[in-house]
């Protein structure tokens, strides 16, 4: 059963913050909740916020090497989470990984969702160059971890203005070496394998929203805002950052989620 999974052996780490109608906030891979930090001190002014750190990430520790952490099992910890904490419905917001695992979590939970929000993240598959890349990273990552978080973390942001985004890039860069090796593969392989989930787009009515990146070295912005135009009460906004837009411009992220949050109750 899950509460008996190895991940409830211990405590997990969250913040809960504000009052009224549930945030939930999902970070990315090699991520903590820290990486909300100002999002959630400006969200929780008007609503309950709620940020988790993900298995194996922040100060939740995993260490099964060879471990394969899917994003169903994930989305299962999450709703495991929010039961213990009586939260019935919310509006969930995803960046990149973290949008993956609410997908996985809508397919077989729908009913939790108020509205959701993927933050530079997609409900299409890795690709097969995609999964390639992925089985490269875990070559790096184990022959040269330093070397891996830095160049994973330098693509994330808008190239245009990396030199300006120096001290951003850095704090991204400290949460994702306190991220063990042996959280990172496990995460790796189990966003290789994710399904194809589209699907959910047309299929459920809550609304949802993209952020997409304008300047995203790691999805391709066309494509996105092609896969948005597909869904059923599926919205697009672009922005001009990179993958981060929540660590490159937080206060427009801020903007758009009031705005999503509004449009909605």
């Amino acid at each position: 059963m899950l509460k008996n999974h190895i991940f409830y052996k211990k405590n997990i780490n969250f913040i809960i913050k504000g009052e009224g109608v549930p945030i939930v906030l999902l970070h990315g891979f090699m991520e903590s909740l820290e990486i909300w930090h100002y999002i959630y001190q400006m969200i929780s002014k008007k609503y309950k916020v709620v940020s988790i750190d993900l298995p194996g990430h922040g100060k939740n520790s995993f260490s099964e090497k060879k471990y394969i952490f899917s994003m169903e099992e994930t989305a299962e910890i999450i709703k495991f989470f929010l039961d213990e904490k009586k939260i019935e419905q919310a509006i969930f917001v995803g960046h990149s990984m973290g949008g993956y695992i609410a997908l996985a979590l809508a397919e077989k939970y729908p009913n939790m969702f108020l509205g959701l929000c993927l933050l530079h993240s997609t409900a299409d598959s890795d690709t097969e160059e995609k999964k390639k890349n992925r089985i490269k990273s875990i070559q790096l990552a184990v022959k040269n971890y330093p070397l891996f978080i830095s160049t994973s973390i330098n693509k994330l942001f808008n190239p245009k203005k990396i030199l300006f985004l120096q001290k951003e890039i850095s704090f991204v860069k400290k949460i994702a070496l306190s991220t063990s090796i042996n959280s990172v593969i496990p995460f790796l392989r189990g966003m290789s394998m994710r399904k194809n989930r589209k699907f959910l787009l047309k299929k459920y009515d809550f609304p949802k929203l993209y952020i997409i990146g304008l300047y995203d070295l790691i999805l391709d912005s066309n494509k996105i805002n092609e896969e948005a135009k597909n869904g059923n009460k599926t919205y697009s906004v672009n922005i001009s950052t990179g993958h981060m837009g929540h660590i490159e411009n937080p206060v427009k992220i801020i903007k758009i989620l009031e705005d999503f949050i509004k449009n909605i109750l």
